[in-house]
């Protein structure tokens, strides 16, 4: 008994899962990811120069800056992911291409962009702070710490406005490292979605461009037109096969007799008892005198 394990047939489960998902249109995908992430880019634009303005009314030169450079990296991954919208719609091969490695710039633009924020939320903590007591004295803290951040419900005195900012800034300490780790991975994954549709559009067999080949050239099978379809196809009529049963008798259709071939007014059963039946007996041989005649008449 051999207890040798078989190898396997099929591929492993994840290149399984890959092919699977490669054999799918990619370009519903990469529209939907593509609107998410440009709104979600739009909306950190508009929290850091929300963020800007209060910097500069509050006197905090050091945050500026920082708001800035945050304002314009996330405008630029919105305009990115805005021109992916444009490429997977119009579905072109160069702005598909262009827009594969715009988000994988757009990748390490947010993951930059969210080190920064960590490095920032720790560095300049007492800067966060101040900002953070002055606004909570006026009800208003929602641009300090960006989308996550909350309003106290009412007005604040000092003592409490700071205990106040010291457990948003603990809570946000976290939060901003675990939204760096999220941003990057998610980051990964949309960027390889859409060097995966690039490769759709490349491969002109993927679904991606299933609606683009004209009618006469479309093919249900998956060949490429540059090879000769099967020849069991459904276009070839079926192969013959024999009825079911022994073959008549003689190898001959059923019906048939012998003399059928026969002219019309003889007597085709006596063929079958007398070959020879049809015999007339033997021809006669012409004359040949008038050959003699011809001979003689030339001496």
């Amino acid at each position: 008994m051999s207890f040798k394990r078989t190898p396997p047939t099929d591929a492993p489960p994840a290149y399984r899962y890959v092919s699977r998902v490669y054999g799918r249109n990619l370009r519903p995908v990469v529209i939907a990811i593509s609107v998410i992430t440009a709104l979600w880019a739009l909306a950190w634009t508009v929290s850091s120069f929300k963020a800007l303005k209060l910097a500069d009314s509050d006197g905090l030169p050091k945050l500026a800056p920082l708001a800035i450079a945050q304002g314009v990296i996330y405008a630029v991954a919105c305009a990115f992911q805005t021109f992916g919208i444009v490429a997977a719609v119009l579905q072109r091969f160069t702005l598909v291409k262009i827009y594969a490695f715009l988000c994988a710039m757009s990748t390490l633009l947010v993951a930059g962009v969210g080190i920064m924020r960590v490095v920032t939320h720790f560095v300049f903590k007492s800067d966060l702070l101040t900002e953070c007591t002055i606004l909570a004295q006026t009800g208003s803290i929602n641009s300090v710490f960006g989308i996550w951040g909350s309003n106290p419900s009412s007005s604040l005195n000092a003592a409490q406005a700071a205990e106040y900012c010291n457990d948003e800034w603990n809570h946000d300490s976290w939060v901003e490292i675990i939204a760096v780790i999220f941003g990057i991975l998610l980051g990964l994954l949309f960027t390889s979605i859409a060097f995966a549709y690039y490769r759709q559009v490349l491969d002109p067999t993927s679904p991606a461009n299933a609606s683009r080949l004209p009618s006469d050239s479309a093919r249900q099978d998956g060949y490429p037109t540059h090879y000769n379809p099967p020849y069991d196809g459904s276009s070839y009529t079926p192969v013959y096969s024999p009825p079911p049963g022994p073959p008549p008798t003689d190898s001959k259709p059923p019906e048939y007799k012998r003399g059928s071939y026969l002219s019309t007014g003889v007597d085709k059963d006596a063929k079958a008892s007398d070959p020879f039946s049809d015999y007339d007996g033997p021809s006669i041989p012409m004359p040949t005198h008038w050959v003699e005649d011809r001979d003689a008449s030339r001496v």
